[in-house]
């Protein structure tokens, strides 16, 4: 668990996207802007980040990423599925290269009657990286709730990262 940013990871992953003309597009739930908002800090940001959405609310998810309500009731607003088909909704918005998704729980369900499949501290990632899909369920353990934003961001840089290199190395080939 970091209590920071990884920035010097993001800084690489920002230049690689800048220098390769690559378009980044983002879909947030549990993280509520953080990672845009980071990635919009970067230096030269404006060349690769298009933007992002907030979905912070069931109602956004369906209305405007055109997530399956069946999806949502069936495995929850926290889940792999929702969270992938928060992707395939961002790529019929906008033309990018890279399409990223967060949804997790950092705090507490309010909500007793909602039957949760996720706990505190669990994060979903989806990245479409040119095509090349990701999905990642993350957990982390006895984490405040911006531990837990912290490494939402952290594990897509290093996503994004691992990405470049597999690209870096098969360009080689």
């Amino acid at each position: 668990m970091m209590d920071y940013v990884e920035t010097s990871t993001l800084d690489i992953v920002g230049k690689f996207f800048k220098d390769n003309n690559i378009k980044v597009f983002v879909g947030e739930s549990m993280t509520g802007g953080f990672l845009g908002s980071i990635l919009s800090m970067q230096v030269d940001s404006g060349d690769y980040f298009l933007g992002g959405i907030t979905s912070y609310a069931t109602s956004v998810k369906k209305s405007l990423l055109h997530v399956n309500k069946h999806s949502i009731e069936h495995f929850t607003t926290e889940s792999t599925q929702v969270t992938y088909e928060m992707l395939e909704g961002l790529k019929k918005l906008v033309d990018a290269d890279v399409y990223i998704a967060i949804t997790g729980m950092a705090y507490p369900d309010s909500d007793a009657v909602h039957d949760h499949h996720a706990e505190v501290g669990d994060i979903f990632i989806a990245i479409c990286f040119n095509g090349i899909y990701l999905q990642k369920k993350v957990h982390c353990i006895d984490c405040n709730p911006a531990q837990i934003y912290i490494t939402a961001v952290n594990h897509v840089i290093y996503e994004l990262y691992n990405f470049i290199e597999d690209h870096e190395l098969n360009k080689e080939q």
